[in-house]
């Protein structure tokens, strides 16, 4: 790829900003005017052309402006844009939101709906990965005298949802001890290798009570399950973009949504930096080659713990993406680890 250069550089950068606010092509004169460039428009409109034969630029019609080209934006996310960094008011209000106490799923509904709202594109999230994640206690809350809630505490977050039929009437205290006692045998494992079977062998004569093997067992292999899960919000919005006002264009993109495969690999695609952005014609589903994909992984108890992203045009604004993307899954791994 040929380098550009001084002003040529300066002037690509301007054309994609004003593409990206204004969704019109830009003019020559329109450049120079607005941004006080001192050289005539005859010389913005050579730069211009320039940069169309490099590929960076492209005139959709001889009497209208240019428009980026996908490497015209390759070019700009990885070198010419400004983040815009969140402001502290915002940071406030989606922390507070994040950090409401609750399951990890409603953390993902939440990130995932402060991303849609936030850039009025559509969102990805995906839940976290339990396989890996390793126990740190299990507690049995005693809710009458023949039933508890199981709750599993792991280093990545704490996640509950069964409640088990005890064989007896316990105690408050002897529920404690029960807990306890599994905790002290179960601590340390993933929960991948944490069958009812493993648990059977593991706890043995602890489990005093059988169903609560069983229910132990059940839960972390539905919640291992549910981990798969991914959660998508504000396709809607994608509508309200003018490159897909047309129905026609935009339902392969929609339908693209409402597929977990293609879904899984838009989060999974673009390498392994912090943030990783894939842009129209770099993506392998031909469904997906008028959008622009920001996503970036989340951690919790320090290890990848899923993937998040943006779903919007090519002409997307990557400065507030970037930096809103980045927040949020720094911010979702952290609250994460203190559910």
């Amino acid at each position: 790829m040929e380098p550009i250069e001084g002003r040529r550089r300066e002037i690509l950068r301007i054309v994609i900003d004003d593409y990206i606010a204004t969704a019109e092509p830009i003019g020559s004169e329109a450049v120079r005017e607005r941004h006080g460039l001192n050289v005539s428009s005859a010389t913005v409109r050579n730069e211009m052309a320039a940069l169309e034969d490099m590929g960076y630029l492209n005139q959709p019609h001889t009497s209208a402006g240019r428009v980026p080209t996908d490497r015209g934006y390759r070019v700009y996310v990885d070198s010419l844009v400004t983040e815009e960094a969140v402001q502290s008011a915002e940071q406030t209000r989606l922390r507070e939101t994040l950090f409401l106490q609750g399951e990890p799923h409603r953390a993902i509904a939440r990130v995932a709906h402060a991303l849609a709202a936030g850039t009025e594109y559509a969102s990805v999230v995906e839940a976290p990965h339990l396989h890996e994640q390793v126990i740190r206690h299990l507690h049995l809350i005693p809710l009458t005298p023949r039933r508890a809630l199981i709750v599993v505490v792991t280093d990545a977050g704490v996640f509950e949802g069964k409640t088990v039929e005890l064989e007896a009437a316990t105690s408050p205290d002897e529920c404690d001890r029960l807990s306890q006692e599994i905790s002290r045998r179960v601590v340390g494992w993933r929960l991948g290798d944490l069958t009812v079977r493993a648990m059977d062998q593991v706890i043995g004569e602890v489990a005093l009570y059988r169903q609560v093997v069983t229910e132990v067992g059940r839960l972390i292999g539905d919640q291992i399950a549910a981990s798969s899960r991914i959660h998508t919000e504000g396709q809607a919005n994608i509508l309200k973009q003018p490159e897909f006002r047309d129905a026609r264009r935009a339902e392969p993109v929609l339908s693209a949504l409402e597929r977990h495969d293609v879904v899984t690999e838009i989060l999974h695609d673009g390498g392994s930096a912090p943030v990783r952005i894939t842009i129209g014609t770099e993506h392998r589903r031909e469904e997906m080659r008028d959008t622009s994909v920001v996503a970036a992984t989340y951690y919790a108890g320090g290890r990848a713990a899923g993937e998040l992203a943006i779903v919007g045009p090519t002409r997307m604004r990557y400065g507030r993406a970037i930096s809103l993307v980045r927040f949020l899954a720094d911010t979702l791994g952290e609250a994460l680890g203190r559910l």
